[in-house]
């Protein structure tokens, strides 16, 4: 993964791949790398995962990227979304993982599209255990909600960059306070 915004790092080891998936789609500007069964393979690809992807696959990892969006904006203020964690469930109970005798780590049992949703689950389940989970978030600006990693000391960064998505916020902020301050210094007739 590229070019994020505000020169920021990608998430470290495993938690770059649920990040990417989060970012198969820039919310704003487009493209979808989902949009399509074959942009769904192309994407699995590029992460290793050499698959045939049908309709019903592609839909469904359109479904678990927005829960999984919804949820990494709880991770930077939004209130919790129920539906979004029982989307996660649903699709998790698909989804098993086995504990490898090589590795001893865990590793999905199906060798297809639902293996790629454990791998990613899993590693979501790891960085909640670790505590790395809250620092991956979604960008507060509605319009862009890129996921980003938050390396800051105090785990407050709010955008995925300052000087875009931040001044944005800044702007409306301050375009809000001046025409309510002028509305309320304006004589009554």
């Amino acid at each position: 993964m590229k070019g994020q915004p505000g020169d920021r790092e990608i998430a470290p080891g495993p938690l770059a791949l649920v990040q990417s998936f989060v970012n198969s789609v820039n919310v704003e500007f487009g493209p979808d790398a989902f949009a399509t069964t074959e942009g769904t393979e192309r994407w699995l690809a590029r992460h290793g995962f050499t698959l045939e992807v049908g309709e019903l696959d592609r839909r469904d990892a359109v479904t678990l990227r927005e829960a999984l969006r919804a949820v990494l904006r709880e991770n930077n203020g939004a209130a919790p979304d129920p539906e979004a964690r029982l989307t996660i469930g649903h699709v998790a109970r698909d989804c098993p993982l086995v504990v490898s005798g090589e590795t001893l780590g865990l590793r999905p049992v199906q060798q297809d599209l639902r293996g790629v949703f454990a791998t990613i689950l899993g590693t979501v389940a790891a960085a909640v255990a670790d505590g790395s989970w809250s620092r991956l978030k979604a960008c507060r600006e509605h319009r862009c909600e890129w996921a980003f990693y938050d390396r800051s000391r105090n785990r407050g960064s709010r955008w995925c960059s300052m000087a875009v998505c931040g001044a944005r916020a800044k702007m409306r902020t301050y375009r809000q306070g001046a025409a309510g301050h002028g509305a309320a210094s304006r004589p009554s007739r």
